[in-house]
Parts: C-alpha cells; sequence; structure tokens
C-alpha cells in the first residue's frame, strides 16, 4: 500500500485490503489444507507483525469451553465426594425426624450408598472410624431392652410364708378380730437406700438428654460436697427415648447398671421425644397419637425395669416448665407419663422439677428470686435449659429426694 502511494496510485480502501486478505487465506487453506485462525486473519488484515498474529491465536481458546472444564470438575468432585462419604449422608438422613422430608433423603441417599460400597469407596472412612474407635457399634433401628436379669426379677419383699396358717374347717365360726388400739400410728415407709458412710459412699449415676447437662453438673458438685456420694455425670445431647438410632439409650443404660452398679440412678429424657417414633413391628407414629403414647409408655417402663437392682434407688426427673406455650402441652404429656409409670414400681421415684422453676403463680419465668430473695436468672437464652443458677435450684430439689431416702448429712 505504501508502494501504491509513492508511485502515484490511489491507495486501496481497508475494506477491499480486508476483503483481499480473506481471499488469499481461503485459497490457501484450499491448497495447503490447513485452518488459519480467525485471530491471524483480523490481525493479517490490520497489518500486525506475524509474531503478534500467532500469539493471538495461541492465547484464544473458546470461554465456553473453559467454563465447562471447570463445571466439569467441579462436578467429579461433588460426585467423588458424595460416595466417599455416602454412609454419613445416609446416617444424617435416617436421624430426620419421621416424616416426607426424611423419606425424600433416604430415597436420594440410597443408590451413593449401594454404589460406595460396590466400588469399596467407603472403606477408608470405615477404617478410620474403626481406629478411632467411632462406629464399631451396629447402628440401632429399634428401641430394644436387654433381658431381664435376676437381680431385676427378685422380688421387693420376701414372699409370704404361708405353711402356718391354719384354716378352719368349713361350718366353723370366725375367729373373733383382734382388739387393735386405734391410737397406733401407721409406720414410715422404709428407706430405700442403705446409709452412707465416708468408707463406702452412695454411688451415684446422673445423664439423659441435654436438659441433664446443667443439672447434671450441679447435682454433682452438690452431692459430693456431702462427702458421702461419690458422683458421675453422662450427658448426651440431642437423644431421646425415641430415637435409638441416634443414641441406644437401652444398651449404654444396660451398661451402667450392670458394670458401675450406682446406688443411686438419676435420669432425664423428653427434650427430644416430642417427634415420631418406629414400633418394633415397623410402624411409624406421630408424636402422641394412640400408638406413639403406647409404644413411648412401653419404653419409659422397660426403662424403669431395666435399672431395678436390690437397693437401688431411679430417680426419673420429670421436665420443668418451657417458655413455649406448644413445648409446654408436649412436656405436660411426657411428664404425665413418667409419673405414672414411676406410681406402679416401688425402686422409681419420680421428681416433679415443673413447680421448682415456676413462679409463684405457676407460670414461666426466666428469672426467679433465690434464697435471699434476690431475682436471679435460671433459664438460657432459648426458654428452655438451665443456668448455673437454675440447674442448681433444681439439683437442691432432687437431692433433697435422695436426702429423704437415706441417713445423708454432710461428713465430719
Amino acid at each position: 500500500m505504501a508502494d501504491a502511494r509513492r508511485i502515484g496510485f490511489p491507495a486501496a480502501p481497508p475494506g477491499r485490503a480486508l476483503f483481499a486478505a480473506i481471499a488469499t487465506h481461503v485459497v490457501r487453506r484450499r491448497d495447503v489444507g490447513s485452518s488459519v485462525p480467525r485471530s491471524d486473519l483480523l490481525a493479517e488484515a490490520a497489518g500486525a507483525p506475524a509474531s503478534t498474529r500467532s500469539r493471538a491465536a495461541s492465547d484464544e481458546l473458546p470461554h465456553t469451553m473453559r467454563v465447562r472444564a471447570v463445571f466439569i470438575v467441579l462436578l467429579c468432585g461433588l460426585l467423588a465426594g458424595t460416595l466417599l462419604n455416602a454412609d454419613a449422608l445416609m446416617a444424617g438422613a435416617e436421624q430426620k425426624p419421621f416424616g416426607p422430608e426424611r423419606d425424600f433423603w433416604l430415597q436420594v441417599w440410597r443408590p451413593f450408598v449401594w454404589t460406595s460400597d460396590r466400588l469399596y469407596l467407603n472403606r477408608p472412612r470405615r477404617a478410620l472410624a474403626h481406629a478411632l474407635g467411632h462406629g464399631t457399634r451396629a447402628p440401632v433401628h429399634v428401641f430394644e431392652l436387654p433381658p431381664p436379669s435376676l437381680d431385676r426379677m427378685a422380688p421387693e419383699t420376701a414372699p409370704l410364708d404361708v405353711s402356718d396358717v391354719v384354716v378352719p374347717p368349713p361350718g366353723d365360726a370366725a375367729p373373733e378380730p383382734l382388739d387393735v388400739p386405734a391410737a397406733i400410728a401407721p409406720s414410715p415407709p422404709p428407706r430405700r437406700l442403705r446409709a452412707p458412710t465416708v468408707d463406702e459412699p452412695l454411688k451415684l449415676w446422673v445423664g439423659g438428654d441435654s436438659m441433664s447437662g446443667v443439672f447434671g453438673t450441679s447435682l454433682a458438685r452438690l452431692a459430693s460436697d456431702t462427702g458421702l456420694i461419690t458422683p458421675e455425670t453422662d450427658t448426651r445431647v440431642s437423644s431421646g427415648l425415641t430415637r435409638p438410632d441416634f443414641f441406644d439409650w437401652p444398651g449404654h443404660l444396660h451398661e451402667v447398671a450392670t458394670h458401675l452398679q450406682p446406688d443411686v440412678i438419676v435420669v432425664m429424657f423428653g427434650a427430644n421425644d416430642a417427634q415420631g417414633l418406629v414400633t418394633p413391628e415397623g410402624k411409624v407414629f406421630q408424636f402422641y397419637t394412640d400408638g406413639w403414647r403406647a409404644e413411648y409408655r412401653r419404653r419409659v417402663a422397660g426403662t424403669m425395669d431395666l435399672l431395678k437392682a436390690p437397693g437401688r434407688l431411679v430417680v426419673w426427673v420429670g421436665q420443668p416448665i418451657m417458655e413455649s406455650d406448644g413445648f409446654n402441652d408436649r412436656i405436660v404429656q411426657m411428664n404425665a407419663i413418667y409419673r405414672e409409670e414411676a406410681e406402679k414400681r416401688a425402686w422409681v421415684l419420680f421428681a416433679d422439677t415443673w413447680p421448682v422453676l415456676a413462679d409463684v403463680n405457676g407460670a414461666y419465668s426466666a428469672y426467679l428470686p433465690d434464697g435471699d430473695g434476690n431475682k436471679q436468672l435460671m433459664r438460657a437464652g432459648d426458654g428452655i435449659h438451665l443456668s448455673r443458677a437454675g440447674g442448681d435450684r433444681m439439683a437442691a430439689a432432687v437431692l433433697a429426694l435422695i436426702a429423704a431416702e437415706t441417713e445423708l448429712a454432710k461428713a465430719p
């Protein structure tokens, strides 16, 4: 173009130059069979050097291809992570409350579990869990009570000896009634616990759901201060009697009762139990339907029977008043089951904590007066759990019930 201007010919218009470059490359492609990038074509038409044209061609990777590659990598990583953690995802779905959402996620994760198992992708996680001491026990999906032991089957009192009873023959006159003075007062019921000493203190175990956490540590401290009780606490957050697939309380309490052999067992359940449950026959019942009440009562009664042993006192602590009226309704219904089943068993004592943490009108209050009349915060911000002052208040009431069953005073 510069030569054309120098000899007096008019310069070719830019459009014609571009057209000429395109035509030249089309001919070259047909002749040599090569593919010329569009960036080189435009760069050459604009008069760019050959080095610039080749660099532009090498840098040009379609944007859609890069996005597609990133998407494929992310998708493969997500799939691999899902397969490696399929067991944990399935376990999380199984722990959801019974209902449509739980059923949906079980259906979603079941194929991943099957694939992970067939490809042995779940073996590393299981081996690690086994090495760390987790997941060694098979999951429990049904509330199974251990078989009764001979100690639990022992009668509370000696059987009546009828060998010396004389039965009058028919037709004989009935014996005269005994002359018993009316002023004789009935004797107090016998205490259910032995008298502890410094050398032989009472063994106390307290555990249950998250409501037993602060309360349990308060009770352990107050009991230990007597010098006559050695306490142990065992709180399992988010647990209860409705979901043995989350935590197997029957199996755990069986170990506590047989291996630790405490004199006093204090349990507290219910905060997480207002949800559906499944029966041993596989039937699912939602909270406080007829089927739910029957199955939950069976579990409460079976747990009380499981903890029975000669000379042992079981204290079943009822749930306190809650801030939510709806939650209170559910707590009242469960507390009624605890009380009714405890009254049927001489070794079980129901501790009613409702009035302990209610105000003078029987209503919920986060603040209650202490022994000196000063208002103290008794509850946590969620309106359910206890503050330290609330735990101390409840623990003092329960310890008083235990003390009434034995000769308990501070050791010298």
